[in-house]
């Protein structure tokens, strides 16, 4: 048996009980100093047995005088003082062989640790250094009878203890450093924030001052005589204009105040016209699969003319197989209690619902869940407007896909002046949904994937639709994007489809979600604001620092490779590498008198064909696990840039990792590839400012994309290798296209980190290359057709994520 001890309520983390079961296989579980229904509770969902008692006092009652029951562990959560240990600890020796001891809110381990040892050490239980607590708590410690224990045994296990304590300093140490350059990040957003406000305040000052010299104007004596002179002339002007006042037709109810936009043109062209719908419907009617979507719409003091036009939304829907579960969450306004009823009864497949009083979004849409009867599950926000065959393209999709789990499709929001800010998004990027939750809307659920990960959580109100997406993307990789605009998210006072500002608890909850998500996957990560963006970057633990082999093709002159090393030897603190220069023949004088002195691993290949052999060749002769292939003109801007990639890398996951490049006069070169575009492939946002956000924020956040630049590429030894690495056939850039295509090929993801930052000095362009260009075509012509993280309505020409002047169609 096994059992567990806690000091008086101790706040324990919630998924204490899973942990102490992995650490501790089997038996019965006692727990001493915790609230015993909530601990019980964890324990009963790990189908584990557990006696909890609130504190050292209830133990008598919980366990009678003279009963000899026996546990394998015992884990006590010790409190600040406790007058009776030496009791506590007989008891606790005498009932168990193995403890684990943990500082309790408020204890000092360093005193109380050494004190409670040293009582243990009375009965024959030792601290067993080689067990490894930082799961549980780095104070942690376990005490085992170890009756054979010598001094010689102990000495490495101490050292072992050392080397554990001293990397979680190092881990600690990482994470204060990265929480300061995320205090610098706001402080200098907040400078710039001052800024504007200071010019604002200008602006206003100037305003006013404007207005009083206008006040002065108009009482002055010359412009009162100024107006009776012109009196005569101005009688006919505003005849006229009464006149042509009157005549004029009145403008409809709806016209648009200003002249469309190019994505309103666009979007008009774009979206189903009405015998679109007609033939929509008929074919909705043929389909061999129909399942019942269930629209879940929680409501709130909503104004009723909005909540009208969210509900003529779905009773618009060419797919008729739907119910729409509209649940008040405790509404005061009374218009809106009065309209409900009647709303509801406009369709007989309109359900109402209520939660009572007031409970957060969640509460509402856990309610909706619990009435639902469809077996794909969407939530349409209370104000905002679904287009007329938005539920036709999902039911569309799954006739093709059916064991699809979670659909998503292109937004944009709705302003006064008609729709805006379009979000064209990528196919499943999970990089890019960990720097925001730009799945969003309109997102359709298998309802059982949703009740299986637990519905919406209220502690993640604000964020409830990102924590269930993350929460469900644990469980399904059968995710589908349909890229069309089916969903308008309405900017109202207080909603963030305006800012993010607007609900300054979003970050918090969203960060947390992320920061759940990324435990849940045994992730240890420090998750920070990119107060620029409002996004997410994501700063995993660097689990080892493996050796890298940083192998830089010889085709610069010396000047800049000596100045690429040397921003490389004093500008990275990334603690384990190697350079290994590799040239082929040809070889100038100062580069010859240049590598008669470098103190770095020189390679030379003899009648290599071109770059791509270089590289072969120089991973051949190296046996680091991590590959980083490097252009000689290349330099380093910040001294953490190898580490993030790094930290990349080391995941199971991603098979090669980008950086953002930057051009002298600090705009994009490099910033992954998009495929197809003006040809073979283009680098997404060439020559944008460095620090511009990009479309939809995308060349400051973390995505996934289909290809990086070889100029500054880190990959696994193993990877590269198994793709059969360079085709020594193909130019420069080409090779790199299709080896990250390789190895997106072989199940792998390519990441591109704008917070790996570099300048590239001489950028190198190859010559177009028809057969090179032929081959590529060839080899991936479907890729090239269809770049899944560049949306197909985006432009062909130019890899800048605007609008396409292709019209594209779903098949």
């Amino acid at each position: 048996m096994c059992a567990v001890l806690q000091s008086s309520f101790h706040s324990f983390r919630p998924d204490f009980a899973r942990v102490i079961s992995r650490k501790f296989e089997g038996g019965q579980f006692l727990v001493i100093g915790a609230d015993p229904q909530k601990l019980e509770r964890q324990f009963a969902e790990m189908g584990r047995e557990a006696v909890v008692v609130g504190s050292a006092s209830d133990l008598p009652t919980r366990l009678r005088q003279g009963d000899s029951a026996h546990f394998e562990i015992a884990v006590w959560f010790y409190p600040l003082e406790y007058s009776d240990d030496d009791r506590l600890v007989e008891e606790l020796s005498r009932r168990a062989d193995d403890i684990v001891l943990m500082p309790a809110a408020g204890a000092d381990a360093s005193k109380r640790r050494p004190q409670l040892v040293e009582c243990f050490r009375r009965f024959g239980l030792l601290p067993d250094y080689k067990w490894d607590p930082n799961e549980l708590d780095a104070a942690a410690i376990r005490l085992r009878r170890e009756p054979n224990e010598t001094p010689d045994a102990l000495i490495p296990a101490v050292e072992t203890a050392l080397a554990r304590l001293n990397r979680y300093l190092g881990a600690m140490q990482r994470i204060h450093e990265i929480r300061g350059s995320e205090l610098e990040a706001a402080h200098r957003h907040i400078a710039a924030l001052e800024e504007k406000l200071l010019k604002l305040k200008e602006y206003r000052r100037e305003l006013k001052s404007l207005k009083e010299q206008r006040q002065m104007l108009r009482k002055s004596p010359e412009r009162r005589i100024g107006q009776v002179l012109l009196a005569p002339y101005r009688l006919p002007e505003k005849l006229v204009k009464t006149i042509r006042k009157k005549l004029q037709p009145r403008p409809a109810k709806f016209t648009r105040s200003v002249a469309p936009t190019a994505y309103q043109e666009w979007f008009e062209r774009h979206r189903a016209s009405a015998s679109d719908l007609e033939r929509m419907r008929h074919e909705a009617r043929a389909f061999a699969f129909q399942p019942l979507i269930s629209v879940i719409t929680p409501v709130f003091d909503t104004p009723v003319q909005r909540l009208e036009e969210a509900l003529e939304s779905v009773l618009a829907q060419a797919y008729e197989n739907w119910e729409l579960l509209l649940i008040d969450d405790g509404s005061s306004a009374t218009d809106l209690l009065e309209a409900l009823p009647a709303l509801a009864a406009r369709d007989q497949r309109i359900i109402l619902g209520k939660v009572g009083k007031h409970a957060g979004i969640s509460a509402a849409s856990n309610q909706a869940l619990a009435l639902a009867r469809g077996e794909w599950v969407v939530v349409l926000d209370h104000d905002d407007v679904l287009e007329p065959d938005a539920l036709f393209q999902i039911a569309k999709l799954l006739q093709t896909h059916r064991d699809a789990e979670m659909i998503y499709s292109d937004e944009d929001k709705l302003a006064e002046d008609g729709y805006e800010a379009p979000l064209f998004k990528p196919d499943w990027s999970p990089d890019f949904f960990l720097s925001y939750n730009y799945v969003g809307h309109l997102t359709a659920m298998r309802r059982e994937i949703v009740e299986k990960v637990g519905g919406f959580r209220s502690e993640f109100d604000s964020a409830q639709d990102y924590d269930l997406f993350l929460r469900m993307v644990e469980q399904t990789k059968r995710i589908h994007h349909i890229p069309r605009v089916l969903y308008h998210w309405r900017r109202s006072a207080d909603s963030s489809a305006i800012s993010v500002r607007q609900k300054p608890g979003q970050l918090e909850a969203s960060r947390l979600a992320i920061e759940d998500h990324l435990k849940r996957r045994g992730e240890p990560a420090h998750v920070t604001v990119d107060w620029r963006t409002h996004a997410f970057c994501v700063r995993r633990e660097l689990l080892e620092a493996r050796k890298i082999s940083i192998v830089i093709p010889s085709h610069h002159d010396s000047e800049s490779l000596e100045r690429c090393i040397e921003s490389l030897t004093t500008k990275t603190n990334y603690p384990n590498y190697e350079i290994v220069v590799v040239r082929g023949d040809s070889q100038s004088p100062d580069a010859h008198a240049y590598f008669s002195r470098v103190s770095h691993r020189l390679l030379r290949v003899s009648g290599a064909s071109n770059v791509s052999t270089l590289k072969n060749f120089t991973v051949k002769q190296t046996v680091s696990p991590w590959v980083l292939f490097f252009d000689g003109d290349v330099e380093i801007i910040e001294s953490d840039w190898l580490t993030i990639m790094a930290e990349h890398i080391q995941r199971p996951e991603v098979g090669a990792v980008g950086a953002r490049l930057l051009n002298p006069n600090d705009t994009i070169e490099h910033a992954g590839i998009v495929l197809g575009i003006n040809g073979i492939a283009q680098p997404a946002f060439r020559d944008f400012p460095g620090e511009h956000p990009g479309a939809n924020r995308q060349l400051q956040i973390t995505r996934n994309c289909s290809a990086v630049s070889g100029a500054c590429m880190l990959t696994r030894r193993e990877v590269f290798q198994a793709v059969g690495g360079l085709d020594e056939g193909l130019t420069e850039s080409l090779a790199d296209i299709d080896l990250c295509l390789k190895i997106r090929r072989a199940g792998y993801l390519i990441v591109y980190t704008p917070f790996a930052k570099l300048y590239c000095h001489e950028p190198h362009h190859d010559k177009i290359d028809p057969p090179g260009e032929t081959i590529m075509r060839e080899r991936w012509s479907d890729d090239l057709q269809r770049d899944p993280y560049y949306n197909p309505n985006l432009s062909r020409e130019d890899a800048n994520f605007s609008l396409g002047k292709e019209d594209y169609r779903l098949d």
